[in-house]
């Protein structure tokens, strides 16, 4: 596949944006950048194959009623894969997964496949894009429901009850969206409102616990029990990163720079570890970190090398928001980026499809990262650069 080049276009007039009629690859402000993007296209073709294919689907016993497979923006991802490649079979695949989306959209806004009011179902990008290629106005009322549905989501964290980073990303995520589509000053209040409560958990965080550049909460909070420890999850973290970077690109808000700052301090100085046996040699993000109570935390390089690619993608887009990259930070993100890349070695055994299991970590794996070739240019770049 030859070098594509990804465009970034972004039209920002005295923090007033309105979103392009065509859809764009998320990147920094530069016009245009060549970016060989095979070792990441090429692998996400495989998984691709799989999550279209519903008899290979039914084969594992993945049926379209369950919820699960659908998290993290399918429709997203796809339509993202098309932009990548221009293969117009992903943008048919990308407005089918948005259709089926929408279908599943109540009146209330909520995802009807899931019994509970569930804001983690709250996935507009995908339709957005489904909307600039379509022309469908269903699906900007569908994000207007989803937007009005993630209201019920109170951002500001009161040291008690339920709170994930992955819930504040998806109504950070609405927001943003809606704010993308309609230039609304009630989604950019709403979005500024999501910011402040996330930056005040960073920078002022509750208990007396020191500054670790996340937004700290109880272990309890996060993961129920009665553990009072604090915490921040990395890939969490990770999909509450990319709106605050896209507000950030469309803006350049202060406080959504700063927060990108942080989230980069956070994973370069507690959010990895180094793996051991079949995994020597790779730095691996942490499921949950659990500060100052280690013994907490989860430890599994089977599932945490599966997040390399979202966490990694977090970094570059919190370093290239940063003035000056250290080696040590461009080293952690290189590192973390290696297994994500080595995905492409694969592609000699030839196989038609590779199954993404769970069937959301296609999701979770491409919804957010599409300008990660970007990224790895544009930082080791900066390197060599003076």
């Amino acid at each position: 596949m030859r070098s594509l080049i990804i465009i970034g276009i972004l039209c920002v007039i005295a923090f007033r944006w309105q979103v392009s009629a065509q859809p764009q690859l998320w990147g920094p402000a530069t016009v245009s950048v060549p970016v060989n993007t095979d070792w990441y296209v090429l692998p996400q073709i495989r998984y691709a194959n799989y999550i279209t294919n519903s008899d290979a689907l039914a084969a594992n016993g993945i049926t379209p009623e369950k919820a699960s497979q659908y998290l993290y923006d399918r429709p997203r991802a796809l339509m993202q894969l098309y932009l990548l490649t221009g293969d117009t079979s992903w943008k048919s695949h990308a407005i089918a997964a948005s259709q089926h989306y929408m279908a599943h959209i109540g009146e209330d806004g909520y995802f009807s496949l899931v019994t509970n009011k569930d804001i983690k179902y709250l996935m507009p990008k995908g339709l957005l894009y489904y909307h600039q290629i379509t022309g469908d106005d269903s699906a900007r009322r569908t994000i207007a429901r989803i937007y009005r549905a993630s209201l019920d989501w109170e951002p500001q964290y009161h040291n008690r009850g339920f709170w994930t980073e992955r819930n504040q990303a998806a109504a950070l995520e609405a927001a943003v969206t809606y704010f993308e589509m309609t230039n609304s000053e009630d989604a950019r209040q709403r979005i500024e409102y999501i910011l402040a409560a996330t930056l005040k958990m960073t920078m002022t965080p509750d208990n007396s616990w020191p500054v670790r550049g996340c937004p700290q909460h109880t272990f309890k909070s996060h993961e129920g029990g009665s553990d009072g420890s604090a915490v921040c999850s990395p890939w969490m973290l990770a999909l509450l990163a990319d709106p605050i970077w896209r507000y950030q690109q469309q803006t350049r808000s202060y406080v959504a720079t700063a927060l990108l700052q942080q989230f980069g301090r956070f994973i370069v100085e507690f959010g990895t570890y180094p793996g051991k046996g079949k995994f020597a040699g790779q730095q691996l993000p942490k499921y949950l970190v659990v500060f100052d109570n280690p013994q907490m935390e989860d430890i599994n390089p089977w599932n945490d090398v599966q997040h390399s690619c979202d966490v990694a993608a977090m970094l570059g887009k919190a370093l290239y928001v940063t003035e000056s990259v250290s080696e040590q930070q461009a080293s952690v993100f290189f590192a973390l980026l290696a297994p994500c890349k080595s995905k492409y070695a694969r592609l000699k055994d030839n196989k038609p499809y590779w199954r993404a299991r769970p069937e959301r970590k296609f999701g979770w794996e491409y919804s957010t990262t599409s300008d990660l070739p970007w990224l790895e240019q544009a930082i080791a770049h900066r390197l060599k650069t003076p």
